[in-house]
């Protein structure tokens, strides 16, 4: 608490405000007459209060009130008892360092923060927690609870007023969109996230811009996707984690891809698995080898491809991770290793998985069409097609509309 001579510091205005006026964290310092630590701890809000002298003085420099810099009386409830008592069991246990690891278990996550987000906390921290059960929720694929914690996330930003905070809340509402398949809007609010630029750091920026080229790209725009993954990657240049980095090279890979450009595929692959190795990255390392794996049975060499599927296929069923994406992966490399049956049983259990991600079971769709063209089921094919044609079509996704159109059309040609 505060005391008569201290206020309690809204660090997330303070940051906005730094932000407006773009100064510099040295230059603020000097001018407070504080040094730069003390600075950089207003700003990040490791302080939760400040001297009421030194509140005046970054009035004066800011040109704001004193009030302004002051901490509103803002609270939520978000946590039970249970879920309270809940956590001191997790807390108890030997295994939480790993728990909360590049991967980790995200249902303990998700338990451990609604816990620890208690009434007394104030709007702005609740907010951040809400915005991480939003990820550790669909991190589980449980789109409902995580379109819940969202929208709190978003209305206590909004009120609280910490713009890097609200773009974060707007980036995975985009996210949920995507996935939804209202992709049209998804893209919308990623450009919203990017209007915030100003009040975001170089990580921050990279993500956005990785989300927003990645839905780009799924929805057939490649080159627009491109640009924007391009964009990504100058941000993670400068201060990118190998766990970040790892990421945007597997989107750089599924979008060579899709492009059919397995040179650049495979390249990205390998960087894409030498960043996930370095960070710890267990689901980077085993993603990196489908997508090795879909590169060499493009190339025709199906002993690398089935020895890079299986150890791929492993790795995730360790992590317990199963996605509509990597039976797709799955389903073509056994398709070009001939392997009917195999594939006929991914594509079965991916559009299982993805039942609530319309996009993943288009591509899958696709994917049996192909299938059934190479076994000579003409009828099969065209039905799959009008499958995915009707989800691309529910998506946005003309480009992708058409694709189905043009295969359509030599499938009805080829002969019965």
């Amino acid at each position: 608490m505060a005391s008569p001579d201290t206020i309690s510091l809204n660090s997330a205005w303070l940051r906005n405000r730094v932000a407006e006026l773009r100064l510099k964290q040295w230059w603020l310092a000097e001018q407070a007459g504080v040094d730069k630590k003390t600075v950089v701890r207003w700003l990040h809000g490791h302080v939760r209060s400040i001297r009421i002298d030194n509140a005046r003085a970054l009035a004066n420099i800011l040109g704001c009130r004193v009030d302004d810099l002051a901490l509103p009386d803002e609270r939520a409830t978000l946590a039970s008892e249970a879920d309270q008592a809940h956590a001191a069991q997790l807390l108890a246990s030997g295994v939480l360092i790993d728990k909360l690891g590049p991967v980790g278990d995200w249902d303990v996550i998700e338990t451990l923060i609604k816990a620890i987000a208690v009434p007394q906390l104030p709007a702005h921290v609740l907010a951040t927690l809400y915005n991480q059960l939003c990820v550790a929720c669909w991190r589980q694929s449980k789109l409902g609870p995580a379109q819940t914690y969202n929208d709190a996330a978003l209305a206590l930003a909004e009120r609280c007023g910490d713009k890097a905070l609200l773009a974060s809340a707007l980036q995975s509402r985009a996210n949920l969109q995507h996935w939804r398949g209202e992709c049209g809007l998804a893209q919308q609010t990623y450009r919203d996230c990017l209007a915030l630029a100003p009040y975001l750091d170089e990580l921050a920026l990279a993500n956005t811009h990785n989300n927003y080229g990645a839905s780009l790209y799924e929805t057939g725009e490649l080159e627009a996707g491109r640009a924007e993954l391009e964009q990504a990657m100058r941000h993670l240049r400068l201060r990118g984690t190998p766990m970040q980095l790892s990421i945007a090279r597997a989107h750089f890979a599924i979008l060579a891809l899709r492009a059919d450009d397995v040179t650049a595929a495979h390249e990205h692959a390998v960087w894409s698995q030498t960043h996930a190795e370095q960070a710890g990255y267990r689901r980077g390392v085993a993603m990196a080898m489908l997508l090795r794996a879909d590169v060499a049975a493009r190339r025709g060499d199906t002993a690398d491809a089935l020895e890079q599927l299986a150890d791929g296929r492993h790795r995730f069923a360790e992590l317990r991770i199963e996605e509509g994406l990597n039976e797709e992966f799955a389903a073509r490399v056994w398709r070009f290793a001939g392997r009917v049956d195999d594939a006929h049983a991914a594509i079965r259990r991916g559009l299982a998985w993805s039942e609530a991600f319309p996009l993943e079971q288009a591509q899958l769709h696709v994917e049996h069409a192909r299938l059934c063209q190479a076994v000579g089921d003409r009828t099969g094919a065209l039905a799959a097609l009008d499958a995915a044609r009707v989800l691309f079509e529910r998506c946005g996704a003309p480009r992708l509309v058409d694709a189905c159109h043009r295969m359509s059309l030599d499938a009805a040609a080829a002969a019965p």
